[in-house]
């Protein structure tokens, strides 16, 4: 299972290589490589394949990761959003897909403190994903947990603790205490609760 094995139309094989190898560049921690190829990438995936095709929106939305890692956060808000907003129109909005570029982008909007857009993300996405995979889903966990900590950040620590108390006791029963994302969850509400 690869980053770009569950495409309903797979990239022609040249692009495929080429994404896959960015990709193993990006898992490798080699950010700056990364970036240097998945900028061209793009480019030729939305020549050859088409802007809308699920391998080009794959490759937009690993480039903005790329760019968060690099803490080149104004370009990886870019290339995320696009990324989403491509999915909405092709996949639909409660496609997995499109729920994890858009957990991407609140990610980074809430980096940026750009909380007018980044909090609606983040809970449109849970919400969806709350629907779609359920509570105890670790993507619901996950996205749960970033947004505790966005709500927090803008000072509404009440909404904070909510959020991450319902998050830590689904984490709790899905995966138990032992779980490294229970253990963030539960980080991240003692955190709140000490504060409130």
């Amino acid at each position: 299972m690869g980053l770009f094995s569950k495409r309903p139309k797979a990239l022609p094989a040249d692009l495929d290589r080429r994404a896959r190898a960015a990709g193993a560049m990006f898992d490798a921690g080699q950010f700056a490589a990364a970036e240097l190829s998945l900028s061209s990438l793009v480019a030729d995936c939305e020549t050859t394949a088409g802007p809308e095709h699920p391998g080009t929106l794959a490759v937009l939305d690993l480039l903005g990761s790329t760019q968060f890692q690099r803490e080149r956060l104004p370009e990886s808000a870019v290339s995320h959003r696009e990324a989403r907003r491509r999915a909405v129109a092709v996949l639909g909005p409660d496609h997995p897909e499109t729920l994890k570029y858009g957990h991407n982008l609140g990610c980074t909007l809430s980096m940026l403190r750009a909380w007018d857009e980044g909090l609606p993300v983040l809970r449109d996405v849970l919400s969806r994903r709350t629907r779609k995979l359920g509570e105890q889903h670790p993507d619901t966990i996950d996205t749960a947990k970033t947004l505790g900590a966005a709500l927090y950040l803008t000072g509404d620590k009440q909404a904070a603790a909510t959020t991450l108390q319902a998050a830590y006791h689904a984490a709790m029963k899905a995966f138990g205490g032992g779980d490294p994302l229970t253990q963030e969850v539960a980080h991240n509400l003692e955190i709140v609760l000490r504060h409130l």
